[in-house]
């Protein structure tokens, strides 16, 4: 076989072949449930598919994303080149002394951060043994990078939430420093009503704490009218399902900012706090959801114009707010 029939071959492999695709976004630290997820995902694929299926499976994290997928699905030039390289090397097309038919599968670790490299594996793991052995391959080969991967984004998000609790720390000295500064009737002219010295502190809180969730707030809100609604109507927008996922991924992003921002910002000195807070995460999500929902189908189906801002501060308001109460039970 030379070097042309290789190619042709390589390019037969993908070209002109459907790819199956099928993403899920990950929790940002329910593991057992991102694991679960992720198998019931890849075992459905093979159950239906075939080993020169090209597929792409992505999981989408808070800030980043990570995909599973066979070498040369994106760029057919890394297959040919990988498959040039064995066969010098070994003297077998497939790559492998026992001739496997598949294609080495590809881990991509993708940051949405300007400060955090992404990465990729390729793994000296076919499509073959993914069909052929799973529960071995996605034990021993996949799973253990793809956890690997998520742990990385995880620290992007504690690192960011870092930053946002040093910000409102800052933004709650300069409130203090100005009230101290006012009179009680200055005070009251300026934030709309009486306000005690021994009040002044969880005032100062409570400012910084929303400067920080409107911060992200803004960023989501700009993000989804630059980016994703562009010169589109919000139906439009609506009806393409990468649009209406990526929509959706923003607001969970959005969400789980806000609330790691509150575990950061009054667990880490607070274990009961740390702990309430996380017992009641899931059930927020699920309340956001709903009501981000409900704020769709009333714009479609009274065909109102979509305002990014007006949209996002309805949904994060109320989440912020009642974070606000639960913290305030523990002091």
């Amino acid at each position: 076989m030379d070097i042309n029939d290789l190619k042709k071959q390589i390019n037969d492999r993908f070209e002109n072949s459907p790819i199956q695709s099928s993403a899920f976004y990950a929790d940002p630290e329910d593991q057992l449930d991102n694991q679960k997820k992720l198998r019931v995902t890849l075992k459905s694929f093979i159950e239906t598919q075939n080993i020169t299926t090209p597929f792409a499976l992505q999981i989408m994290a808070t800030h980043s994303d990570i995909t599973i997928m066979p070498l040369g699905l994106l760029d057919l030039n890394e297959l040919k080149e990988w498959e040039d390289k064995q066969r010098k090397e070994n003297g077998v097309t497939y790559g492998t002394p026992d001739k496997k038919e598949g294609t080495p599968l590809v881990i991509q670790f993708e940051s949405h951060v300007k400060d955090t490299k992404s990465d990729r594996q390729i793994l000296n793991t076919y499509t073959d043994d993914l069909f052929n052995h799973f529960h071995d391959t996605f034990n021993n080969d996949i799973w253990p990078i793809v956890i690997k991967y998520l742990n990385e984004n995880q620290t992007i998000l504690y690192d960011l939430e870092k930053r946002l609790v040093e910000e409102s720390n800052e933004i709650k000295n300069n409130t203090l420093k100005q009230l101290k500064k006012m009179s009680k009737v200055e005070i009251k002219e300026k934030i709309g009503m009486d306000l005690e010295e021994n009040q002044w502190d969880h005032y100062s809180n409570y400012i910084a704490d929303m400067s920080q969730v409107n911060s992200i707030i803004v960023s989501s809100s700009t993000f989804t009218k630059e980016q994703i609604l562009k010169d589109k109507v919000f139906t439009q927008m609506m009806n393409i399902a990468q649009l209406r996922n990526t929509f959706f991924w923003i607001l969970d992003n959005a969400f789980n900012e806000i609330i790691f921002f509150y575990i950061q910002a009054y667990g880490a000195t607070d274990p009961k706090i740390k702990k309430h807070l996380h017992s009641i995460r899931k059930n927020l999500a699920t309340n956001m959801r709903n009501a981000a929902w409900k704020r769709c189908n009333d714009i479609i189906e009274d065909q109102k114009k979509f305002d990014s801002q007006k949209f996002f501060t309805e949904v994060f308001l109320p989440i912020a707010e009642n974070l606000e109460v639960e913290i305030d039970k523990f002091k």
